[in-house]
């Protein structure tokens, strides 16, 4: 057992590219359940093996709530709304849930593939030549989800840049508290003034629909529906972009991956969840609070404890996954954990799928000769790491 008084530093992203922590893997094998010093402060239990992982999130003694409103166990909190359907638990997080649910149902997924296959066909095709590489992150892998989500959700796509740029200040590292604060004031007066023109004009979106929840069952409330927006904004395209960006590189590293997939297009599902599974994208996501005394993992987690339920961690178990740290496209990948699990399961996870096969498929039909052009830069965030700059040619 870790004693709380010999703590390990958290596990933080410290190298570039997606490759995973070897860290990671000595905890799994010797402490799986381990206490560590966050990167802001506090500590908390950090979970690593899949099984131990998925109890944690599927656990009602594990509370999201209590961990978004004690600040995650001494962590900035600058994006968990109150109000938001992240910091919420059963009852309120399924009454939440179920009013966009119907919107993001595989059928209704498969329905938008299309457009987004479209879409990705003329971002790609939009990218003049240039004696020089091209960076495909502003062109392409950020782009295309956030029209995805405007669309979606009813925001007008000449705001993208705008909302682009409140998102990179909501996620970054180096922004004080002062400016998350200005940020999350602007999308919210944005989305406030966004509302009142659907209530006078209601449209066939997400956003329309929502605010007639609001006011004709009186299912949400006026602070709910803001942060309804802000969390389906954020996390309706950053993180899909953060992962697109990430699975392109992964291909261009080793081009063998990327020519296989043009030689192969119908593997691109399979190769998709591959690589969701293998990314180590993200560290220190689904943190919870334990409401009472919980055996797990060898060790008892008091009441009050905060524990992090690492999944890109657990998706490298290698009592689940034979080779964990081997990223091959044939794989026929067990379910991972890349959209969590539980009651916060990913609602837009099937939206997301959609958009990484299409803009794959699009990618190596248009371009079979892509290949890696220079160093990518790195966005590191307190947990997390994305291809800032993903530098191609063709």
């Amino acid at each position: 057992m870790s004693q709380p008084d010999r703590l390990r530093p958290f596990p933080f992203p410290h190298t570039d590219g997606l490759a995973p922590l070897p860290e990671l893997a000595e905890l799994r094998r010797h402490e799986p359940v381990v206490r560590v010093r966050l990167p802001g402060g506090g500590t908390a239990w950090l979970v690593t093996r899949h099984a131990d992982v998925r109890r944690v999130l599927a656990d009602p003694r594990f509370s999201r709530t209590r961990a978004t409103g004690e600040q995650g166990g001494g962590g900035r909190r600058a994006t968990a709304l109150p109000d938001s359907i992240l910091a919420t638990d059963p009852p309120d997080h399924s009454r939440l849930r179920r009013l966009i649910a119907p919107a993001l149902t595989v059928r209704s997924a498969e329905a938008m593939r299309d457009g987004i296959a479209a879409l990705a066909h003329d971002l790609l095709t939009g990218v003049k030549p240039t004696p020089g590489p091209v960076d495909l992150v502003p062109h392409f892998t950020r782009p295309l989800p956030l029209a995805v989500i405007c669309d979606l959700l009813g925001t007008p796509r000449v705001d993208a840049d705008r909302l682009d740029a409140w998102d990179n200040v909501l996620r970054s590292v180096t922004a004080k508290n002062a400016e998350v604060s200005t940020a999350v004031d602007e999308m919210s007066t944005y989305l406030a003034g966004l509302i009142a023109v659907k209530r006078a004009h209601p449209a066939d979106d997400m956003l329309s629909a929502l605010i007639a929840a609001r006011d004709d069952d009186d299912r949400l409330s006026e602070g709910e529906l803001i942060s309804f927006c802000v969390v389906l904004l954020m996390g309706g395209y950053s993180t899909t972009a953060n992962r697109l960006a990430g699975l392109v590189h992964l291909l261009l590293e080793q081009p063998e991956r990327y020519r296989l997939l043009c030689r192969e297009p119908g593997r691109i599902p399979g190769a998709v969840e591959e690589l969701l599974r293998y990314a180590q994208a993200s560290v220190g996501a689904n943190m919870r609070v334990a409401t009472e005394a919980v055996p797990l993992g060898g060790v008892t987690v008091a009441e009050g404890d905060a524990v992090i339920a690492l999944t890109t961690s657990a998706n490298h178990d290698e009592r689940v996954y034979p080779e964990p740290d081997l990223l091959d496209l044939t794989r026929d990948t067990p379910s991972h954990l890349a959209f969590g699990h539980g009651a916060h399961f990913c609602v837009g996870a099937q939206l997301a799928r959609v958009q990484l096969q299409e803009a794959l498929r699009a990618l190596t039909r248009l371009h079979p000769g892509l290949r890696a052009a220079g160093p990518v830069r790195w966005r590191t965030g307190r947990t997390s790491r994305a291809p800032q700059t993903l530098p191609v040619t063709w």
